[in-house]
């Protein structure tokens, strides 16, 4: 189902960061260009790139498109209340639906906070009405439109020394130390032990068999 990878390091140094901000401002650049650049050798960078895949800090390598440019295209952000079920069966049926291209666990009285991008707004209520919640569990919706982007920055802002934190996919608490990761059907997964590690593996071959 999966194979076991190498425990990964939980913090960034001057190098890491270095190369981070680099790709981040140009997502192009040729590693010799990022050795010289940072003053390291051609094998550091490719070693160094291979170490911040694999821990999943580099998720992939994608064209950034200006959603404004296309005509028609509109932005939604919206809040909903969860109620209480698996959240990787919520996980994973948020990411079948086209429109939705983020999602986020938040604080206060909605739990979840989704970015929805559709070509027709006469499509939104069928969404929250119907197929939203049909398929995630989610109700009580508050939807914003985009009306214009005033900044957008994509990725995240790394300083020298960052730490990293990971949180366990299975039972949901912080990992402390170096986290167990587990390539399972083509996604990266992190566990804080083997029983979580071993219990979410039951899991999803429970949820298999039922399919």
């Amino acid at each position: 189902m999966g194979r076991k990878e190498a425990s990964v390091s939980v913090q960034l140094d001057n190098i890491d960061s270095e190369i981070i901000e680099l790709l981040q401002k140009d997502g192009r650049m040729m590693y010799k260009e990022i050795a010289e650049s940072v003053g390291v050798s051609l094998p550091t960078v490719r070693t160094r790139m291979k170490k911040l895949t694999e821990m999943g800090v580099i998720k992939k390598f994608t064209a950034i498109l200006d959603s404004e440019k296309f005509l028609g295209r509109t932005r939604i952000f919206v809040t909903a209340k969860l109620a209480e079920g698996d959240v990787t069966a919520l996980k994973d049926q948020l990411s079948k639906l086209g429109e939705v291209r983020s999602a986020y666990f938040i604080a206060g009285e909605k739990q979840v906070m989704i970015e929805l991008e559709i070509d027709d707004l006469q499509n939104l209520s069928e969404l929250l009405s119907k197929k939203l919640p049909s398929q995630t569990g989610l109700s009580d919706f508050s939807s914003f439109v985009v009306s214009k982007v005033l900044k957008e920055e994509y990725g995240a802002s790394v300083k020298p020394n960052a730490p990293l934190q990971f949180r366990c996919d299975f039972c949901g608490t912080l990992i402390p130390g170096k986290p167990i990761v587990e390539l399972i059907s083509g996604g990266r997964y992190y566990f804080s032990g083997e029983e979580c590690l071993q219990a979410y593996k039951e899991r999803i071959a429970s949820h298999k068999s039922k399919e």
